[in-house]
């Protein structure tokens, strides 16, 4: 099965869901494509970020079937990160997916 972004999102959400149930209420993540996860102005440190990646990964296998491997040496070379947004983490999911599938 191919991953979609509407998946992906979903999957995303679902680990946000997760992530936000041991953080302190003044410290949830809003589960909005435009929430700021990591970079200057964002919520998460290097930890937080790595437990989202691999609780999306889990999601998207589950939901989705499909195994992928969001945290690489190619994704933090990026100019642009593609943790910086739920947004951009659901674009990079779907990339990385459709990249595996086509191998």
């Amino acid at each position: 099965m191919a991953l979609d972004r509407a998946t992906a999102l979903q999957a995303i959400y679902a680990a946000l869901d997760e992530l936000n149930g041991e953080r302190p209420a003044d410290q949830q993540l809003a589960k909005d494509e435009g929430a700021l996860l990591f970079g200057e102005g964002a919520a998460l440190d290097s930890l937080a970020l790595v437990n989202l990646v691999m609780g999306a990964e889990q999601h998207i296998l589950e939901m989705a079937d499909v195994e992928i491997v969001l945290a690489s040496e190619a994704a933090m070379s990026r100019k642009r990160s593609p943790y910086r947004s739920v947004g951009a983490l659901a674009d990079y999911a779907v990339e990385v997916a459709t990249a595996e599938t086509a191998q």
